[in-house]
């Protein structure tokens, strides 16, 4: 019954759609045209799901490489569709009334005058919808690997002076599940290899759900090289949570995995605790926790235990993977976190940004810190706009970001 549901509401859609096309261009080749990339679409994703049954592989495993092109169109071209339908119908509802008035008030208007607004209506519906096409298939084949560079210099009154000119390089949300191009990942290494930091900092979600995901770029990955060390933390998504084992022993040798494959890659791994970093007998500390988000997120994190062993007036950064956990509990906190590190939004892999002028995203109605640097109470957050893709597999606007934040003593 649901099936049909959702069929019949689609097909609707569709003939409603096509009024547009049909009034405008009848039925030549620009109808034909836009008639077949349906059928492709459908076909091609009808295909997909058809092969993955065939030979009984698991559609949550291979998603990324089967459905997510497919599902994407679909889900643009019904977006595109949807806004002609609300134009279309906007202008049924005036031809309802319209005709109702000439009924009640015998009226004898001509028809032209209505043939006319539905081919105007048409075209604005028209050129508004396809507005966003093009961007979104840039998204997909391109603009998820626009990696970008984005470079800070922060200065602290406080910091060790042998820190300053010290170079860190954040990296986040990786999500090896849904990474396609070998050699543009291998890109984005060599990139970050060529900032040449002291230390490399991951703020969580290397998989989607699953270990194995990361086996495949795990010699990828392995190249990333820093003086100081590479840290990582824990995501949302690497507890295995997503996914229904079959056993709870399976999830914890899943997560135990994962653990292994990046202690394998050169990371370490901070779990509620924290890590010193010295040079010529002065330091700084790295603070690693666990996930923490706001409203059904795991909240794992616990800050004080990871800050146990620390003094007030020691130089301190904060790698969290969710930005509502600063919000929430690191702003306040009886400690002075210098600095703090985030990523899971991904800025919502969409949105509109220009440097000096716009930084908008669907994103900041969910999250108040949502992307870039933000300064509260003498206090830093950075919220990466992540290194892979989650569910959308593109990028429009939002570009994937590798973060390079220099210290610097005042």
């Amino acid at each position: 019954m649901r099936w049909t549901l959702v069929i019949i509401i689609i097909l609707s859609i569709e003939i409603y759609a096509f009024q547009s096309f049909k009034t405008l261009f009848k039925f030549n080749w620009i109808s034909k045209v836009y008639l077949s990339i349906n059928f492709l679409i459908y076909i091609f994703l009808f295909l997909s799901y058809l092969y993955l049954n065939y030979y009984s592989l698991n559609i949550s495993d291979l998603f990324y490489d089967y459905l997510s092109i497919p599902m994407a169109f679909l889900i643009t071209l019904l977006g595109f569709k949807l806004i002609i339908c609300s134009f279309l119908f906007f202008e049924d509802i005036v031809r309802i009334l319209t005709f109702s008035v000439k009924f009640l008030f015998s009226f004898n208007d001509s028809n032209d005058i209505f043939i006319q607004r539905r081919q105007f209506v048409s075209k604005i519906a028209l050129f508004l919808a396809s507005i966003p096409l093009p961007f979104v298939v840039y998204g997909i084949f391109k603009g998820r690997y626009n990696y970008k560079v984005i470079n800070y210099e922060l200065e602290f009154e406080d910091l060790p002076e042998k820190f300053d000119g010290f170079q860190l390089t954040q990296i986040s949300d990786i999500h090896c599940g849904s990474l396609k191009n070998s050699e543009e990942v291998e890109y984005a290494v060599n990139l970050i290899n060529k900032q040449k930091s002291d230390l490399v900092l991951f703020t969580g979600d290397f998989v989607n759900s699953k270990a194995n995901e990361l086996i495949k770029w795990k010699d990828v990955f392995s190249k990333i090289e820093a003086s100081c060390g590479k840290y990582s933390i824990l995501g949302n998504h690497d507890y295995g949570d997503y996914v229904s084992w079959d056993t709870k022993d399976e999830k914890k040798k899943n997560f135990n995995q994962l653990l292994n494959l990046q202690k394998e890659m050169g990371f370490k791994m901070l779990l509620n605790e924290n890590v010193k970093i010295s040079k010529e007998k002065q330091s700084i500390n790295i603070i690693g926790v666990e996930n923490w988000g706001k409203g059904g997120f795991k909240k794992n994190g616990d800050i004080d235990k990871a800050c146990q062993g620390l003094n007030n007036e020691s130089f301190k950064i904060v790698m969290t993977h969710d930005p509502s956990h600063w919000e929430k509990k690191l702003l306040n906190h009886q400690t002075h976190f210098h600095l703090t590190l985030s990523g899971h939004t991904h800025g919502m892999q969409f949105g509109i940004e220009i440097p000096g002028w716009i930084k908008w995203s669907p994103i900041k109605w969910a999250y108040k810190y949502w992307a870039g640097l933000y300064l509260e109470k003498g206090q830093y957050l950075n919220v990466n706009r992540g290194f892979g893709v989650l569910a959308f597999p593109g990028r429009v606007g939002i570009w994937p970001e590798i973060t390079v934040i220099k210290l610097k003593k005042i």
